[in-house]
């Protein structure tokens, strides 16, 4: 009798299957108002208080002026460009204006100018996170204005959910740092 029951209790266990879920999709409808989707990032999120604030020192090398000139992925495809600037005076002194222009047109679209502070990443100096305080011009969307700035190999990057890289995605764009 028990060897009866180990066996079924064997078979009853192959025999138990998978279920799995099918999620349906839907094409949003673009007057609709979205809510951004979280971007799944391959650095730990943290809090901005998380973040050591930098000294004058390490902070020499991101003290600057950068520039951006990017095809807006987020417009209508009518060759607009998205542009920033960043003006980093010291670790608790930094603006990011970012602004749309039209191909042939020099009125800045949808200006924002942000003023804020500056969070080490990491031990090596080689990111830093702009901690936005004060939304000096434009309107608060709802999208993080805060960026990070990367140097690799003495070339800038810069990732911002301000700047969608096409396919929506927020990705690690070079800056051009003039001064």
């Amino acid at each position: 009798m028990l060897i009866f029951l180990m066996g079924f209790s064997c078979k009853e266990k192959k025999e138990k299957t998978t279920e799995t879920k099918t999620v349906e999709t839907k094409v949003a409808d673009s007057v609709k108002t979205l809510e951004p989707e979280e971007f799944v990032d391959s650095e730990p999120r943290k809090e901005d208080t998380d973040y050591e604030v930098i000294n004058k020192k390490d902070f020499a090398k991101w003290k600057g002026e950068y520039h951006l000139d990017y095809l807006d992925y987020a417009g209508e495809n009518d060759g607009t460009k998205l542009k920033a600037k960043l003006v980093l005076d010291g670790p608790e002194d930094g603006h990011f204006y970012l602004w749309c222009e039209k191909p042939n047109d020099t009125t800045k679209l949808v200006m924002q100018h942000v003023y804020g502070s500056f969070g080490k990443m990491n031990n090596e100096n080689t990111a830093v996170k702009f901690l936005p305080e004060i939304i000096i011009e434009g309107e608060n969307t709802g999208i993080n204005l805060d960026f990070f700035l990367y140097n690799k190999n003495n070339t800038f990057y810069i990732k911002s959910d301000m700047i969608p890289s096409e396919g929506g995605a927020t990705k690690e764009l070079p800056i051009q740092k003039i001064k």
